[in-house]
């Protein structure tokens, strides 16, 4: 049965938001013309009717959708509001009981941060002289949340701001940052949040291993849930680095696998890219990345080879999804194998060498892309994905 639905989406990466709704609606076999048709990138607020699981499955993956309510009531200011509240007495029942706890809480979107604020008072301290003596009195202020609250009919529920059961609430929306007033206000009951801390939990700062290009976990996250990843795709890299696009995917339950040209990447020597740190530890490495968020069992591996030797890999339809971040050549090089020009200096005529390093040249933009899409072409399945950066100057 389908609800109506209170949509809270982050008013970061709005290019992304469709294309992130409908990867996870692909992934979990969600039909999305219903959400692509009602959801765009103008506000941060859209109602529609949905599916409980269905919203339930997007707040398991989504980055951008912040959090989601069962809509009770709409209004432009809070008289109509009120009114209408105290209209649908009935649909507050199941939840005033005495084992349910509940809250209101208020949450402006498109200004500053909420309140939660049913039965804590505001206090205002304001001084006044009688007869050279100073006075203080308090005023207590009421939020909109505490008008609200008196409003509705939960005398035998218990309130707890910190935990409740039932956390009903107030949705301003400010179309402009300094408006006087919301221009619309909602109010409904929490379903659920979307997966934004994430980006804390798989932070850079925090990670084992990265390297000067290692992408944004908010970004790689995103990027995880519009190429459609699900539990038990295979996901290759060629330019995995140190792993992190191949991290989100793991996370969403895929086996991974990657390719890296760079030496001393893929085998975590060398040069830290960390502030103030000047050599890489020698418990620095991608496998251990993997290890320290628990997906140990989805790194497959990493082979440190030229990403444009497509004989690496199996000459079958084997892949589920490509996700990558290819070399620009702005904070790395682009390089394959192939020889350089040659310079006197660097050999003498039939000298023989313990170890051979093969040589690199430069792997120019137009290759990069067109053997990455080669490489889809051929080693994806049918209905397989390929999701990839490509830089961009945009107008001012």
């Amino acid at each position: 049965m389908k609800m109506k639905c209170v949509l809270l989406f982050s008013q970061q990466h709005t290019d992304f938001r469709l294309a992130e709704l409908r990867g996870i609606c692909r992934a979990h076999d969600i039909d999305a013309e219903l959400l692509t048709k009602t959801v765009g990138v103008e506000r941060a607020i859209y109602v529609l009717e949905a599916e409980r699981r269905v919203v339930d499955l997007l707040l398991s993956r989504s980055m951008l959708l912040k959090s989601a309510y069962e809509w009770i009531e709409e209004g432009g200011e809070y008289e109509e509001l009120h009114r209408r509240i105290e209209q649908r007495s009935g649909f507050f029942e199941p939840y005033n009981t005495a084992d349910l706890s509940f809250s209101v809480r208020l949450r402006p979107v498109g200004r500053k941060k909420g309140v939660n604020a049913l039965g804590r008072a505001r206090l205002e301290r304001s001084g006044t002289s009688t007869g050279g003596t100073k006075a203080n009195s308090l005023h207590h202020l009421t939020t909109p949340a505490d008008e609200v609250g008196e409003r509705l009919p939960m005398g035998d529920a218990p309130v707890n701001l910190d935990a409740p059961d039932t956390a009903f609430t107030i949705l301003e929306e400010y179309l402009h940052e300094k408006a006087p007033a919301p221009d619309r206000i909602y109010f409904g009951r929490l379903l659920g949040h979307g997966q934004f801390s994430l980006k804390n939990d798989f932070n850079l700062q925090d990670r084992i291993y990265i390297g000067n290009t290692t992408m944004d976990p908010e970004l790689s996250f995103i990027q995880a849930n519009i190429t459609a990843v699900k539990a038990a795709d295979i996901v290759i890299d060629p330019f995995c680095g140190t792993g992190g696009l191949l991290i989100p995917a793991a996370k969403f339950g895929a086996l991974v696998m990657g390719s890296e040209i760079n030496y001393q990447i893929a085998k975590a020597v060398g040069r830290s890219s960390r502030a103030g740190v000047e050599k890489r530890g020698a418990d620095e490495s991608t496998a251990a990345n993997f290890k320290q968020y628990g997906l140990t069992e989805k790194f497959l591996s990493v082979v440190m080879g030229d990403a444009s030797r497509h004989d690496m890999w199996r000459a079958v339809e084997f892949v589920d999804a490509v996700v990558s971040d290819p070399p620009y050549g702005i904070r790395e090089k682009g390089r394959k194998i192939g020889f350089k020009e040659r310079k006197e200096h660097w050999t003498l005529p039939g000298s023989e060498h313990l170890q051979h390093f093969p040589e690199k040249q430069v792997y120019s933009l137009a290759s990069v892309f067109s053997d990455l899409v080669d490489l889809s072409a051929s080693r994806l399945r049918v209905g397989g994905r390929v999701s990839f950066w490509f830089p961009v100057i945009r107008d001012e």
